[in-house]
């Protein structure tokens, strides 16, 4: 029994590790106007798929704050190619999406690649020159980091979330309290109206 657990340790850590990679954020914001878009620009991204609900919008409202509606223009003013990528019902995505002027695809399943591949197809895009921005670990940083793609992990805009999201975030937490300790992400916050350097 003892040289069956030496033999599968070795193993276990990979697959570990392995896991861990792939939930991991490239970077850390707590909202998505606190984005540089020229630090991206300098990292040579060209395409942002947006996650909705909690990243952009509350999930229980279409409200779009002032801050995030400059930051969403200041976007189409860089010429990124964007698209917004949704687990969300296609009526909601679609509505919003259009008073926002981007594209969108619905009822994405993610972490399922098939909505960022559909992307990516769409915009002409390469995954080395593209970014992901949601809220969510198990959905936009898993999806994103299958793919190669830059995974920027933001601060849930709404505080009450539905029973099976409020489970889902424990779990998260208990990841991101993880990866914080052992430097795994990096976090951005302003400092004196400026930004720490993304390296």
């Amino acid at each position: 029994m003892a040289n069956f657990i030496k033999l599968i340790k070795p193993k276990i850590k990979r697959l570990f590790k392995n896991i861990i990679n792939y939930l991991s954020p490239k970077y850390y914001f707590d909202k998505i106007s606190d984005i540089d878009l020229n630090k991206l620009k300098q990292k040579n991204i060209d395409t942002i798929l947006l996650d909705l609900d909690n990243t952009l919008v509350p999930w229980y409202n279409s409200y779009i704050d002032p801050e995030i509606y400059n930051w969403l223009n200041n976007i189409k003013e860089n010429n990124f190619k964007v698209c917004i990528i949704s687990n969300g019902l296609s009526v909601r995505v679609k509505r919003i999406s259009k008073e926002l002027g981007f594209p969108f695809i619905s009822n994405a399943i993610k972490p399922s690649t098939r909505a960022i591949v559909k992307a990516l197809k769409m915009l002409n895009s390469k995954p080395e020159n593209t970014v992901i921005i949601g809220d969510q670990i198990f959905t936009d940083i898993l999806a994103g980091n299958r793919l190669g793609l830059t995974t920027i992990l933001v601060k849930p805009l709404a505080k009450v979330e539905l029973i099976t999201t409020k489970f889902i975030r424990i779990i998260e937490k208990k990841i991101l309290k993880y990866l914080i300790k052992k430097n795994k992400i990096k976090i951005v916050t302003k400092v004196n109206n400026s930004f720490q350097e993304l390296k």
